[in-house]
């Protein structure tokens, strides 16, 4: 059933049309999430200020309709789908935070990622108490909401144990600020007979000491199913009860705007072991006889089904393949703040396994690269246990907590449940707090696989309720997955007292309605998503949003996820012969999922399964192009000299007609001739450059200095500098600076045919890409003498392309051939100021943003590298067809550099938009480094 119209019109009146998005299409996608239900929200809202929230509360209470509040969407049960209108969190405001008392607490709004709270902290040695795994994507508003933790999260660390102070907005519109004297005064005042009601509760809660015992005792494990009940029982205070219970409640009681918490010491050092045990018993026994003895951060077990998954990974060490059926291991850490501590340590775990049998003899390892090297393994679970399935397969993910003293006898029950339902199933978890996840490929599609999934379902509750009185929820949230098992871990009773708090503090029920308590039986199992094979590059892909974060055009279109998403459903439009719909959903894909892609592949970065989303819309654009496009793009790479003459052209030209009409006159011309184009024409902005000079290629004679190959991208060819920042060219400063280190420089005959073809291969124009690399490949062979000298290209998109298809050459970047070459070679002064860092995408995918900030504390006494600001959505020349991406990728750089002179990168297109959305030009890094290597004079 659509949205009624009336409910759409009240929605207008709250946002712009632009952030309303009441399209079937739009809100599909825009209301995704990590979870197995597919979306069935009808609205999509962004919300950008705590005045919008309120006036959102007032419509639906008015229309009687439901709101599900969304951070990131990383939520695994369905807490955030969404039934109705789906509210996402977007703007500034929500992304603010403040460092107090030395970092001991710190403020954070709803917005922010866990990941970028704790990057906040770092220099100042804290971390927030939860770690989920989804950290560097989870927004601190779900993981509130969902109580999260972690791998080395303990219950007193969790948000409900370390939150200090709560803003929040009621479904009345109240707000609640518990650091305002004023706002707590009034709250007492106006919603008195809520914190009675609270007070009552506790009070029949209180009067029953076996209730009391089972809360905190269930309490005292990982549980994140049902409200946070213990709220009644660990405060006396109703207001301490009111802002707890909103903890964990899955944006069913109220929106938490921001969170005060406590934050946890970040020990500097640390020591890594990977023990195997010869089977569950001995590991159980180990985490005994270490639990509250011994200083150990994090205790990971995985059984032999798990390390199967594992075994295989480049980092996983060789005896795991060795290892007999009922071993298993235990990841181990410690940390401490000096060595000798460290020492003490380890020494106190080695004593206190001394008498457990282990099948190899325990070490520590205290080298970071190793430490890692170990983590890469527990890390690369998920990744690897999701590869290891078919792509019309989807991956049920639960996890469980059980008292730990009971490990070993659980560990079994759990085996034995999975033995008798047939899934081959592997567990894996947090030790020490007795919890436990596990991953069920299966094919929900199919009639009886859902059949079997939900005998499975049904006998895991029963095991966990009934015969360990555990979580069915450790971590993961209730969600609309467990919902109609709340009732049967807690009991009628508790039930009952958990349904009054929602009816009392969402007397009308509008708030994520279906989530935590839903009445039907098989709620958990119904509108799920039906993967189906739609693209051998994106079937794999678990909806775990994980690369959102990096994704340019996150804010104004669609993401990474949304991309595969939207295109997994135009497959099933047309597999099922619906053909307008097809046609309607293609259309939307072209607009906010193929145009809008950078076709960076920082979402590779961060995804567990390393999907290629950048070349997903690659191939998209390969299938696409036209005959006529082709033939285009052939004759381009074919006469390539002159195809660069015309671009030089038209930038002289534009230069020109610049010099004669002025800024404003000329980007009101270019605004009008770039629409009658129908946006062929590229948007003219102030810091268009100017035409460069052709430059001749150089071959070099037989010398005694060393000889460097010098290749001038075809961007560094075409492009000079503006009128406003005058510079000479970056040849001829590269040049200059390679003599000054001793170097002959060599540049590639017939240079200005060169190209690697990136900017083909972009736009998928494949054989063409390919003639130009071969092309190129023959060039610098001849030029290198076939690789005896190494060759430098000064723009890292190019040379990252280079660096991928030609084998046996010594390539080189500006950044990476500074540190061999340059630097020993020259004499630096550094500058006396302040400069902004851009490293571009390729030169994160390359690894070498450290390099980078290396090489630019030689050059300079301040050194800034914008927070937030990875890929700058220029995207070769997208820049100036989609300027709206460039935009919104570079949102908050301005303000980050304002006290910075100039910025340098290594890509002219990217300096382009850095340099009119950063408010200060930004320039080739050899600029700088040639700057600070002049000879006194």
């Amino acid at each position: 059933m659509p949205l009624p119209s009336s409910l759409a019109a009240a929605l207008a009146r709250i946002v712009p049309a632009e952030r309303l998005h009441l399209d079937a299409v739009r809100a599909r996608v825009f209301a995704l999430d990590a979870s197995i239900y597919q979306p069935r929200a009808k609205a999509v809202i962004d919300l950008e200020n705590e005045t919008e929230i309120q006036n959102l509360l007032a419509t639906l209470r008015e229309h009687g309709s439901g709101v599900t509040f969304r951070g990131a969407g990383t939520s695994l049960n369905g807490q955030a789908t969404g039934e109705e209108i789906v509210a996402r969190i977007r703007g500034p405001f929500w992304r603010r935070h403040e460092i107090l008392y030395e970092g001991r607490t710190i403020r954070l709004h709803c917005g922010l990622t866990g990941g970028e709270a704790d990057a906040a902290l770092a220099p100042l040695g804290r971390r927030i108490g939860p770690d989920p795994a989804s950290a560097s994507a989870a927004s601190i508003g779900g993981m509130v909401a969902n109580n999260a933790a972690g791998m080395c999260c303990t219950v007193d660390q969790n948000t409900f144990a370390t939150m200090r102070h709560m803003r929040l907005i009621l479904a009345d519109g109240t707000i609640l600020d518990t650091e305002d004297p004023d706002s707590v005064a009034a709250l007492r005042i106006n919603h008195a007979h809520v914190l009675e009601r609270l007070r009552e509760l506790r009070g029949r809660i209180m009067a029953d000491p076996a209730m009391v015992e089972r809360i905190r005792r269930k309490y005292s494990i990982k549980n994140t199913t049902g409200y946070a009940i213990n709220a009644l029982t660990e405060f006396d205070d109703p207001l301490d009860m009111l802002t707890h219970l909103m903890i964990g409640s899955e944006g069913t009681l109220g929106f938490v705007s921001s969170v005060t918490l406590a934050t946890v010491p970040v020990h500097p050092l640390r020591a890594t072991a990977l023990m195997i045990f010869p089977d569950l018993n001995a590991a159980a026994r180990a985490v005994m006889a270490l639990r509250g003895g011994c200083p150990v951060q994090a205790a990971e077990l995985l059984d032999r089904t798990s390390i199967r998954a594992v075994e295989g990974l480049p980092s996983a060490p060789p005896i795991l393949r060795e290892l007999g059926d009922e071993a298993c291991a235990v990841l181990m850490e410690t940390r401490a703040e000096s060595s000798d501590t460290l020492a003490r340590n380890t020494e106190a775990i080695l004593s206190a396994l001394a008498d457990i049998e282990q099948v190899v003899p325990p070490r520590f390892t205290t080298d970071p690269a190793e430490c890692e090297r170990l983590w890469a393994v527990r890390r690369g679970l998920f990744s690897a246990v999701t590869s290891f399935r078919a792509a019309d397969e989807f991956v049920i993910t639960e996890d469980i907590n059980i008292p730990v003293e009971r490990l070993a006898e659980g560990c079994a029950a759990f085996q034995r449940l999975f033995k008798r339902h047939g899934y081959d199933a592997g567990i894996m978890g947090h030790a020490f707090h007795g919890n436990f996840h596990f991953t069920l490929p299966t094919r929900i599609s199919d009639p009886a696989e859902l059949r079997r999934l939900h005998g499975f379902l049904d006998d895991l509750a029963t095991l966990i309720t009934q015969d360990f009185d555990g979580s069915l929820k450790a971590e993961h949230g209730t969600g609309r997955a467990i919902a109609p098992y709340v009732r049967q871990e807690w009991g009628d009773p508790i039930h009952a007292i958990m349904r009054e708090i929602k009816k009392l503090l969402d007397p009308h029920g509008i708030l994520n309605p279906g989530v935590m308590f839903n009445e039907d039986p098989n709620a958990h199992l119904e509108g799920l998503k039906l993967p189906l094979t739609s693209h051998q590059k994106i079937d794999m892909c678990v909806d775990c949003g994980f690369c959102e974060p990096v994704c340019p055009s996150r804010h104004i279109a669609f993401t990474p996820r949304q991309r595969i998403a939207a295109w997994r459903e135009i497959t099933r439009l047309e597999q099922d012969g619906r053909d307008d719909e097809a046609r309607q959903w293609r259309a939307a894909f072209t607009e906010l999922g193929e145009s809008t892609c950078a076709t960076d592949g920082l979402c590779t970065t961060r995804c567990p399964l390393s999907i290629d989303v950048a070349s997903f819309i690659r191939d998209l654009r390969h299938d696409a192009a036209t005959p006529i496009a082709r033939t285009a793009a052939g004759s381009v790479a074919a006469h390539f000299t002159a195809a660069t003459s015309l671009v030089r052209g038209v930038l002289g030209a534009a230069d020109l007609a610049h010099l004669a009409l002025g800024d404003q006159k000329m980007e009101a011309v270019s605004r009008i001739l770039t629409r009658l184009s129908g946006n062929r024409l590229p948007l003219w902005q102030k810091h268009l450059p100017r035409a460069a000079a052709s430059i001749p290629g150089k071959p070099g004679c037989a010398t005694d200095r060393d000889v460097v190959v010098y290749l001038p991208s075809c961007a560094t060819r075409t492009m000079g500098d503006t009128r406003e920042d005058h510079l000479p060219p970056l040849p001829e400063v590269t040049r200059l600076l390679l003599e000054r280190a001793g170097f002959t420089v060599r540049i590639p005959g017939n240079v200005n045919e060169l190209c690697c073809g990136k900017a083909f291969e972009t736009k998928g124009l494949f054989d063409q890409a390919r003639s130009k690399i071969l092309e190129l490949e023959s060039a610098l062979r001849e030029a290198s003498e076939n690789g005896r000298h190494p060759i430098l290209c000064d723009t890292s998109p190019c040379l990252a392309r280079m660096k991928k298809e030609l084998k046996g050459l010594a390539l080189f970047e500006p950044i990476e051939f500074a540190q061999i070459f340059l630097l020993p070679r020259l004499r630096l002064k550094p500058a006396r100021r302040a400069i902004a860092l851009h490293p571009t995408c390729s030169t994160r995918l390359m690894g070498l943003t450290e390099a980078f900030t290396d090489l630019a504390h030689r050059l300079a006494a301040r050194v800034v590298l914008p927070e937030g600001i990875l890929c700058c959505g220029f995207s070769g020349d997208k820049g100036f067809h989609r300027p709206d991406l460039n935009a919104s990728a570079l949102a908050g750089l301005a303000a980050q550099v304002a006290q910075c002179g100039e910025g340098y990168s290594t890509s002219r297109t990217c300096e382009i938009g850095l340099s009119l959305h950063g408010g200060i030009p930004y320039r080739n890094i050899l600029y700088l480094l040639e700057e600070c290597s002049r000879p006194d004079e």
